[in-house]
């Protein structure tokens, strides 16, 4: 099989027949399969993809969200394909055909990872969707302390200047909404996310790994898809999506840089989460008292 294709779901009723429908038009020629894992979701996802997409998909059900690292994982050990693509089930499949980025990998084996042209859902490019640098520390303190939003992508220590959309090009990180790869890459590693996250920078961790195990990673404009962006986790409340943060990147950041780096981050985190409160707090009362009124 040339193609598996891993989505994880979590409360993703209002985009999963999107990005299912579109994996069907946009998978030409290569033989492929579809794995699906649920994280506990309640609103309908599973109950959807069973009405209506058993015939094109495998669904695994997790009966409590274990986080989009271990859920991608448990569907690692299934797959038969020689590449495997981590596909986000925000995500809707616009332009080109799958097949072009195979293709692309089977001619040019020194690229372990390819991504896609990401656009926003009204049709256009988008910074924040776009590949970057490996993320530095100072931009992030300065995220955790409330100077900063939580998708700090202008610093010009993150993105590229003059990043070019219709240019295949060799870059650091890309987002994991869309990941093309190699099986036996990943059997190498031992694992598709590195399982000490639950959600956000195990992309950058990903891309970490692949670099050090001497592969490029590769941006290509053939494929065109739309990212909703992260919607399940955007509806999230403000301290918890600040606490996913933060472990996140203290787990990166123990992992790929220095001691002296994790105290700055063991420091900040508290403190910029004591901070915070007060605003949350604050945000939180006035959209009840407007539910009120």
């Amino acid at each position: 099989m040339d193609l598996t294709i891993i989505t994880v779901t979590y409360q993703s009723i209002a985009y999963i027949d999107l990005c299912i429908s579109s994996v069907i038009t946009n998978t030409l020629k290569c033989s492929y399969e579809h794995i699906i894992v649920d994280n506990g979701s309640t609103d309908g996802t599973c109950e959807l993809i069973e009405k209506g997409y058993l015939h094109f998909v495998k669904l695994i059900k997790n009966f409590e969200n274990r986080g989009f690292a271990a859920a991608n994982n448990r569907a690692l050990k299934e797959a038969k394909g020689r590449f495997l693509l981590f596909l986000n089930p925000d995500t809707q499949l616009q332009e080109g055909y799958l097949d072009q980025l195979i293709d692309r990998m089977d001619s040019r084996p020194e690229i372990g990872l390819m991504s896609c042209k990401l656009i926003s859902f009204h049709g256009v490019p988008d910074p924040a969707l776009r590949p970057h640098r490996f993320p530095h520390l100072f931009p992030y303190l300065l995220v955790f302390l409330g100077l900063r939003p939580f998708f700090c992508t202008n610093h010009p220590k993150f993105r590229y200047d003059a990043f070019r959309d219709d240019l295949e090009q060799e870059v650091a990180v890309v987002r994991g909404s869309f990941m093309l790869t190699r099986k036996e890459m990943m059997d190498k590693l031992g694992f598709a996310f590195d399982p000490n996250y639950f959600i956000l920078f195990e992309d950058v961790d990903l891309c970490r790994e692949v670099k050090r195990l001497g592969y490029k990673i590769v941006y290509s404009p053939e494929v065109v898809c739309i990212d909703f962006w992260c919607r399940s986790f955007l509806h999230q409340s403000k301290p918890w999506k600040y606490l996913k943060m933060a472990k996140s990147f203290k787990t990166y950041v123990r992992k790929w840089h220095s001691s002296f780096h994790l105290l700055w981050i063991i420091f900040v985190i508290p403190f910029g989460f004591i901070v915070r409160m007060p605003k949350w707090r604050i945000q939180t009362s006035l959209r009840e008292l407007k539910k009120w009124i």
